[in-house]
């Protein structure tokens, strides 16, 4: 199929958080922005109640101080993350978001380098914030209610601090640390400019109005969630509900009917196997599932939705579109989703490109690839090797500024504009991209050959009974050669078993085989390691390779030797 850029929907040009704030509240001011559960009930908070309170808390902060500074936010997704980000975006200074799972020493150190002046934190975050030293000011969620009316009573007074505020779109407006998988956390400098001409890049190709609705369920310190699962909402004068809990997050569909969801692809396999289970419990449910597969595909979205009707109430009732990032969705997923009546769309990005620059659109889905650059990104590979694959480069108005304090980092993926990604990547005949590894994970073999563990995680990974696996050296003979450890998934591996006969050993072996025969010799893989744990991974769900955990192994009896 071939792929029309000059597609593109008119959308509202924006170029700060500021102008995105104010021009929200004025097209939409009664319009549902945020819900959330609160006790037994559903709390629901128009633009206009949440304009009041942004500017309201905007003006509390001037009035202690913090106008032009640095600020920090850090808790679990809710509304009061929501309004400090943009109090301080649109009224006050510098927003530093930074994650909630981190520990103290290492909150403090970002907050120590970053020279924040505050920081603003969830209740249950209350006592390792506590612990953190920073003589910096501390406060509590918990205290905002209070403080939003202390900033409504100095404008009723006649603070005009906010609507005084300038906000500068193409100076630091954002500041985010990132280690990613491996090496040391980076603040990541943005500009306001940035995230709106991502956002706007994006709307440009994915439609997204004010009946749409969100259930934010990822990180909203990362900014794949911040921009794609808050801003890019709140822009559009859509609604955003708060999934409280991953226990809840089948009755947080439920009870909140989202349209939209946006995930990465450990959380939307965990919903897969919940559905595909269902299926399984179910007398001749197996075959009941491919005869409506069958169906789905001479069928269209909506007829989709209606042969797999029980899928649909499970994910709210209303879902029609699933966007996926942070890492590769296996394709069996993708397709399968697609055949429930969802669209489903994955895309590429990083921190340091605000985030997202290759992407699928209302134009274009594809299971085995990302998709094309967003209108307004350039792309390219660079250095090709024989197999089309280089790094990938990108250049526009989505690319960082450079990393906090550190120009050596900085000149290091910075050169002439192009913002040289790590990540590894090639074209496929119709010009779409696939990201196919980092090129940190490059394993070089005593021959001098090349692997990219990415590549045969992502054939391993499609098996039903795999749920996750790493590829990397071990010694053999006193040679280095491939090995892969897996998690495997043990409801299937235990029903396979019983079926075939054969121990999970001897099962996964057979699917390593099977990939192995895809690959040239110098790629197979000649051991395997079965773990009973997960992988430690980060909060978007990529494994850490570099983690000690990660690399301890079974016993000898635990390995299946290959060839």
């Amino acid at each position: 199929m071939k792929y029309d850029n000059k597609l593109v929907y008119n959308v509202r040009e924006i170029s700060s958080i500021r102008e995105l704030f104010d021009g929200s509240c004025e097209l939409y001011p009664n319009n549902i922005a945020f819900l959330y559960r609160d006790g037994d009930s559903v709390r629901e908070i128009t633009y206009t109640e949440a304009g009041n309170d942004v500017r309201a808390l905007a003006t509390y902060f001037n009035s202690i101080g913090l106008e032009g500074r640095k600020i920090a936010v850090t808790g679990k997704n809710s509304y009061f993350w929501a309004i400090t980000y943009l109090a301080v975006c649109a009224g006050t200074g510098i927003i530093l978001p930074v994650d909630k799972d981190l520990r103290s020493d290492e909150t403090a150190f970002i907050l120590s380098d970053s020279e924040a002046s505050a920081i603003v934190y969830s209740p249950e975050t209350a006592a390792k914030i506590n612990e953190c030293e920073f003589s910096g000011i501390k406060i509590n969620m918990a205290d905002l209610p209070e403080l939003i009316e202390k900033g409504k009573s100095l404008i009723e007074s006649g603070d005009t601090s906010y609507a005084r505020h300038k906000v500068d779109p193409f100076a630091l407006g954002i500041l985010l640390y990132t280690s990613g998988t491996t090496g040391i956390a980076k603040g990541v400098m943005l500009s306001q400019n940035n995230i709106c001409s991502n956002i706007v890049h994006v709307m440009r190709r994915v439609s997204l109005d004010e009946t749409e609705r969100t259930l934010s369920i990822l990180p909203l310190h990362h900014t794949y969630e911040c921009v794609a699962g808050f801003l890019a909402f709140f822009y559009s004068g859509a609604s955003i509900a708060y999934n409280d809990s991953i226990n809840r997050l089948k009755a947080n569909l439920v009870l909140f009917k989202p349209t939209v969801l946006v995930t990465v692809p450990l959380v939307l396999e965990m919903l897969y196997h919940n559905i595909v289970s269902t299926y399984s419990r179910i007398k001749g449910g197996k075959a009941v599932l491919a005869a409506q597969k069958a169906a789905a595909r001479l069928a269209g979205d909506a007829a989709r939705r209606k042969i797999f009707h029980s899928v649909s109430e499970a994910m709210g009732g209303r879902l029609r579109r699933i966007l996926v990032g942070a890492a590769a969705l296996r394709p069996d997923v993708f397709e399968d989703f697609q055949l429930f009546g969802f669209r489903v769309m994955v895309g590429y990005g990083l921190t340091e490109t605000s985030p997202v620059c290759i992407m699928h659109d209302d134009f274009y889905q594809c299971p085995y690839d990302m998709g094309f650059p967003l209108v307004g990104v350039q792309c390219r590979i660079c250095d090709p090797n024989e197999d089309g694959i280089g790094e990938l480069a990108v250049k526009g108005s989505n690319v960082m500024l450079g990393y906090y304090k550190n120009p050596e980092e900085t000149e290091k993926v910075m050169r002439d504009g192009w913002f040289y990604t790590g990540d590894l990547a090639k074209q496929t005949e119709n010009g779409a991209y696939c990201i196919t590894g980092r090129i940190k994970s490059m394993i070089v073999l005593q021959n001098g050959k090349k692997v990219f563990p990415e590549e045969q995680e992502t054939f391993i990974s499609r098996s039903p009974l795999v749920k996750e696996c790493m590829v990397h050296l071990t010694e053999r003979n006193g040679k280095k050669v491939l090995a892969v450890t897996i998690y495997p998934n043990s409801e299937a591996i235990q029903a396979e078993s019983e079926k075939r006969g054969m121990t999970a050993s001897e099962l996964l072996s057979e699917v390593v085989s099977g990939v192995n025969k895809g690959f040239p010799s110098y790629k197979h893989i000649f051991e395997i390691i079965i773990r009973d744990n997960e992988f430690i991974k980060t909060t978007t769900g990529k494994i850490k390779r570099n983690a000690a955990e990660n690399a301890e192994e079974r016993k000898d009896e635990d390995e299946e030797r290959l060839g």
